[in-house]
Order: structure tokens, then C-alpha cells, then sequence
């Protein structure tokens, strides 16, 4: 018993020195500690009126008691009380520090308490106003925010059996194109990733996401091994007369019924983090398709109690925030004061979902991304939005993009400092689900949207539902607020409104046309119209709509199936027969990419296409396209270098071949994970 008490300290003041950055700064956390302390035990003494100091030096010293209590019985509180509940640690630990309240007041040390609930009220006190002052003094030390969280896991964990089996953490970094990955390495700003590439731990390679290039497509085909049937981010269904929408939970249920096996790439004991599929994990939170599923989505979590729940957790998140929300207010006013273009809409609600992606997202991933390496998961697979959030309003290679991703690496850093004391070793893959292709809009550069050009084609007797709102966010904020009510479904509630309104999704009588855009992609589908409309049955319904899209300046192509020849690429010079490989004039597709008729061939053969498929122009010099979205960074479509992702992988792990389309590097990575079978000697960062 004494040994196993012994180990266990000797654990968590391994952590606190590694945590700390070695004994010097240790030391001076330890003093910072007890000023800490000092503030907040003066702060209790004006707060409670039944506790009273006659002498001074009983400030301190009592104050630093109550600190040594709380520092060496927290932890075991914690390994022994948090499978049960947070709030039952934080209760054992005020009631712990009441007695000593008592006790204290029965030394000669001038501290007077009238009885047990001054105690109480007075740990109370103590306990609240020591975790603000931490937080305030700690609030950009992200070693002291989760170096505190991993001594906790440690505690929590401490039988969790140790493997010399590895286990594999991938961090996708959404919607970021090699291209910038590469400048972020060679400009310095990614330190962390810099250092394994130039050591010659890892390598980066392209994989090419065929059409639609998003992430719903990407995920159901790296985690699951299949997205048939996912022709866009967001698609109007004939069968159900419904649009379906990837990042609404019961879409993105729906979704991963249709692309699962119960196989996933995370199935037998894998996790999924921040997802909108969740790979068939055992464990799955902030994941779109399980988030409101209670079967699915397993909510006995530290982590997440501490996050919401800990003063300390709390007030350092919402500092931080609305220190987001103020940054983004500057950024933004300095953008339209330096007359920048093209810009993206960066108004009200836009600053809160930057403040909720760039900090509570990104610091609550991290958390369960940690909690489940010290559960000793084998398979983990975390979803990083705030680069891709940020792109969409400001472009994807403008400063605020770059500070974003600055960030995450910071963030890989502090993953691969909490693996060093993990129960088993782990290997890294960062890999993008998509890239992101910049400027300006289809509305700004034409002065109107997508939907609104239809109707005027239609003979504008149509009635014509756009959904081509930006509602990325929604989605993400939603699944946030599911998990921080630790109300099932309560984020859904919140968001399915204004949500599907957002999405376009009305509660109106079927329309003649549905817009339905993803970046500078869009279907259009006739609900009216039973089937597959063909080309024929369109020019009949609606005279001069097909060749009107094809001669606007802003559209680079139409997907239509002709009744007589199959699947049609229309281009103002040009058209591609898909099925017979042939072109007669200038080919429409070729400016697109050399997989860009596979990409559109492979949409056309899906039940769920729409009866047109519209690709925005594209400037082949610049990779500017012009999204139906409000977007300035936009993906889902094709052109530029939104088809450009990477993936960033053990050298030892060598790719086969080219990696072209999300299936193809799902078999990849299932190569690499049945290979990997010896102990880790050399991953990043493991001594």
C-alpha cells in the first residue's frame, strides 16, 4: 500500500515538472501559488462573516495549508471519485477543506470559525476564488491548462493497463490545401510539424478528394471506406422530397447509415472527436451523426464535466473567447479600412462561431483527445474546424487563417507532450479533408446569387428555394452546445430552427427548383419533375434555362443527362460526352484538373445527383473560383486548390500510389494499421 502510495505522487510530480517546464519554473509556480492562495483566503475572509482572523500571520499560513491539503488530496479524490461524477470530487474536496477550516480554528493561530457551515461556505469560497485567480493569471499557458488536466487523467487512469502496441492519433486539419501546409513549414509558423519533417519522422504526401470536395464526402470515405451517395455538402432528395444537410444530426445519421458496415476505421475501441461521421467508433463526442443518438454517443466523461463544469476550466475559456470575439472585431474593421477584397461577410453571428471553433472547440477536442490517450484508445480521430471556419470569412491564406494555424500547431505540440506519459505509444497522422480554393463570391462578382439567375431563366413564373446559405457553423456550434448542456439533443433543439431555414429548408409547399450550392458547386433539381429530368425534358419545361447557365460568365459547367446520349458536360465552346470519353470543340473539364471527369462521372452515376450539376468559372492563373455560397474561401466543388489535400504520415509508412479520392486512403491507412505491429521506437516526441 505504501508503494502503491508512493508511486502515485511520484507520478504526479513527474507530470507537474514536465508539465511545469522543469524545476526553476516549478518552483516559481509554487510561489505564484501561494500568492494565489493568500489573495483568495483574504478574499473568503471579507466574502464569509463567520470566519475571522485576529492576527495576520494566520492569513498565510492557514492559506498555505489549505493549498497543501488541496494539492495532495485533490488527485486522489480524483482517481477515486471521478468515474462517479466532477461535481462528486469538487464536493469531497469542500467538505475535506471545511474540516480543515475546523481544525485550523483549534490552533493558536488567531483564526476564529463559528461552526460547521462557515466551514463549509468558507471552502466554498476558497475553492471558487482560488480556481478564477489561476485562471486569470494562466490564461495563455496552455501547459498549465491541460498540464493540470493530464495530472487529473493520470489519476483517473492510473490502473489503465500499459501496451507496448501502438495506437494511431489522426488530427485533420479541415479544409487546409498542401499548398498552404507547406508555406506554413517553410515560413515558420509550424514549428511542431517543421520539426518532425526535418527530422525525417514524418513526411507529407497529396491525396486528391474527388467531387464533391467536403468534408462529409471525406470523412465517410476515410473513416468508413465509402461515400457513395454524397454528391454535395448539402442535396435535394427526390425519393424523400427533402434537402438533406451533411452537419444536421439526423442528416448526418442518415448519411452514416447509408455509408457504414459497422466496420469503421475506429471500430473495437476507437474514438471520434469533433466529426460529423463517426468511423463505427466505441466512444464518440461533438460527432454530427451520433451527438443526439444516446446509443452512440457515450457522455461519462472527465473531461467534459471539467470543462464546463470547473471554475478554472470555465473562466479561462470564456476569457479567451471574448477576447476571439473582440480580435475578430479589430481584424475586421482593419480589413474594410484597408479597403481588402475580396471580403467575406464577417458580421454578427460570425465573431461568436470564430470565438467557438478558434477556442471552446479546439481546447475541448484537445481535452478528449488527451482523455482518450490515457484511456489507452487505439484508434483516435479528431476533426480541427477553426482553420476552415476561419478561411470561409477571410480567405485561406490571409493572416487570420495563418494565426489559426499557428495554433494548431501549438495544439499538435501539446498532444504529443501528454502522449510521452500515455499507457501506450502513439504514431500521428495530420492529413486535410479537402483544401480550400479563394475569391470572390458568385453574388459579388455579379451582383446577385445563383438561385436568383435561375429564376430569371425559369421565365420567372418558377418558384425557385435557394439553399446556398452558409450554415457550416450552425452545425458545429450546435454539437457544442449539445455536449456542454449534457442535455441530449438540446443543441439540435436550439439550431434545428433557424438551421434549416439557414440551409434552405422551408416549411413552404414544394417548389418548382431547388438551388442547392456547396462552395462552387451546385445542384439543381426539378421536384416536380419524377426521376432523373434529361436534358430534353428540362428544355421543354423551362425554355432557354439550361443554355442560359452555360453562357453566364460565372458558371465553367453543366452536368446534364441527355436522353439520347447519356451524361453531357456543356462549356461555352465545348461539350464532354462523359460515357464515350469524347469532345467535341474545346473541352469544358480540362481546365479543372486531371481528375475532374472521373469526380463528375463518378457524381453523375449517384441516385442523389441533381438533375443539373453547375461548377462555378474558374481563373486558371490565380485557382479563383466564384462560390454560390457567401464564401471566399469555398470547397465542394472543383478548381483551384480546394482538390488538394495532404496527409502528413510516418516515414517509415510508405504510400503505395497515387491516393485519389477519400476511399483510396482509407485502404491506405488500413495497409499502414496492419503493418503496424512492432513497439514504437522513433515516433515523434517519444523518449
Amino acid at each position: 500500500m505504501q508503494r502503491d502510495v508512493f508511486a502515485f505522487y511520484a507520478v504526479q510530480l513527474h507530470l507537474l515538472l514536465r508539465w511545469s517546464g522543469g524545476r526553476a519554473a516549478l518552483i516559481r509556480r509554487g510561489l505564484m501559488t501561494a500568492a494565489v492562495s493568500i489573495l483568495a483566503f483574504v478574499a473568503t475572509i471579507v466574502l464569509i462573516p463567520g470566519i475571522t482572523v485576529r492576527q495576520d500571520p494566520a492569513v498565510v499560513l492557514a492559506a498555505l495549508v489549505l493549498a497543501t491539503l488541496t494539492a495532495l488530496l485533490r488527485p486522489v479524490l480524483i482517481g477515486l471519485l471521478s468515474p462517479f461524477s466532477v461535481i462528486l470530487v469538487a464536493a469531497a474536496t469542500i467538505l475535506v477543506q471545511g474540516l480543515a477550516f475546523l481544525v485550523l480554528a483549534r490552533l493558536p493561530i488567531g483564526l476564529t470559525v463559528d461552526g460547521p457551515e462557515s466551514a463549509v461556505l468558507g471552502s466554498l469560497a476558497f475553492a471558487v476564488a482560488t480556481a478564477i485567480l489561476t485562471a486569470g493569471l494562466s490564461i495563455g499557458d496552455d501547459n498549465s491548462f491541460f498540464g493540470t488536466l493530464v495530472r487529473q487523467l493520470a489519476a483517473r487512469h492510473r490502473d489503465t493497463a500499459r501496451t507496448d502496441r501502438p495506437g494511431v492519433v489522426f488530427i485533420q486539419i479541415d479544409g487546409l490545401a498542401r499548398s498552404i501546409l507547406e508555406d506554413q513549414l517553410r515560413a515558420g509558423r509550424a514549428p511542431n510539424l517543421a520539426r518532425w519533417v526535418r527530422a525525417k519522422d514524418m513526411t507529407v504526401d497529396t491525396w486528391q478528394p474527388l467531387l464533391p470536395s467536403q468534408t462529409s464526402a471525406s470523412q465517410a470515405g476515410v473513416l468508413h471506406g465509402n461515400n457513395d451517395g454524397i454528391p454535395a455538402f448539402r442535396w435535394w432528395e427526390k425519393r424523400g422530397q427533402r434537402l438533406l444537410v451533411s452537419n444536421h444530426p439526423a442528416d448526418a445519421r442518415e448519411i452514416m447509415r447509408r455509408v457504414s458496415n459497422g466496420d469503421g476505421l475506429l471500430a473495437n475501441g476507437g474514438a471520434s472527436i469533433g466529426n460529423l461521421l463517426s468511423g463505427d467508433a466505441t466512444r464518440s463526442y461533438l460527432t454530427a451523426a451520433t451527438i443526439d443518438d444516446p446509443a452512440r454517443e457515450l457522455r461519462r466523461s472527465h473531461v467534459l464535466d471539467w470543462f464546463f463544469i470547473s471554475p478554472y476550466s470555465f473562466v479561462r475559456w470564456t476569457v479567451l473567447s471574448i477576447g476571439e470575439v473582440i480580435k475578430e472585431l479589430v481584424q475586421a474593421r482593419r480589413e474594410r479600412g484597408g479597403k481588402v477584397e475580396p471580403r467575406g461577410d464577417r458580421r454578427f453571428p460570425y465573431p461568436l462561431a470564430r470565438a467557438a471553433t478558434n477556442v471552446l472547440l479546439r481546447h475541448l477536442t484537445t481535452a478528449l483527445v488527451i482523455e482518450e490517450m490515457y484511456r489507452g484508445a487505439p484508434t483516435i480521430y479528431a476533426d480541427y474546424v477553426d482553420y476552415d471556419e476561419i478561411a470561409h470569412h477571410s480567405g485561406p491564406d490571409r493572416v487570420e487563417a495563418r494565426d489559426a494555424l499557428g495554433g494548431l500547431d501549438r495544439i499538435i505540440g501539446l498532444i504529443e507532450k501528454a502522449a510521452l506519459d500515455a499507457p501506450r505509444p502513439y504514431r500521428f497522422v495530420v492529413l486535410s479533408d479537402h483544401g480550400q480554393s479563394s475569391g470572390a463570391t458568385f453574388r459579388q462578382r455579379y451582383g446577385k446569387r445563383l438561385e436568383a439567375l435561375v429564376a430569371e431563366l425559369a421565365g420567372g413564373k418558377a418558384s425557385v428555394r435557394g439553399a446556398t446559405g452558409h450554415i457550416e457553423h450552425l452545425g458545429r456550434m450546435g454539437a457544442l452546445l449539445s455536449e456542454g448542456s449534457r442535455i441530449r439533443g438540446l443543441g439540435a433543439g436550439l439550431t434545428s430552427g433557424p438551421f434549416r431555414r439557414k440551409a434552405g429548408d422551408g416549411e413552404e409547399e414544394l417548389p418548382d427548383v431547388v438551388v442547392a450550392a456547396s462552395g462552387n458547386l451546385a445542384h439543381i433539381s426539378f421536384p416536380h419533375l419524377p426521376g432523373r429530368a434529361s436534358r430534353e425534358k428540362i428544355d421543354a419545361t423551362y425554355p432557354g434555362l439550361i443554355d442560359g447557365l452555360v453562357r453566364h460568365e460565372g458558371v465553367g459547367l453543366v452536368l446534364v443527362r441527355s436522353a439520347s446520349g447519356g451524361p453531357v458536360v456543356l462549356g461555352k465552346a465545348g461539350i464532354s460526352h462523359l460515357a464515350e470519353g469524347r469532345v467535341d470543340g474545346d473541352d469544358p473539364i480540362a481546365r479543372y484538373g486531371p481528375y475532374a471527369a472521373t469526380g463528375l462521372g463518378r457524381i453523375d452515376a449517384m441516385a442523389e445527383c441533381g438533375d443539373l450539376v453547375v461548377i462555378s468559372m474558374l481563373d486558371p492563373a490565380s485557382g479563383e473560383v466564384a462560390a454560390f455560397e457567401e464564401q471566399i474561401g469555398s470547397h465542394g466543388g472543383l478548381g483551384g486548390a480546394q482538390t488538394h489535400a495532404f496527409v502528413l504520415h510516418p516515414t517509415t509508412w510508405r504510400v503505395d500510389g497515387p491516393i485519389v479520392g477519400a476511399p483510396a486512403l482509407h485502404r491506405q491507412i488500413r495497409r499502414w494499421l496492419a503493418a503496424e505491429k512492432a513497439p514504437v521506437e522513433s515516433a515523434p516526441g517519444r523518449t
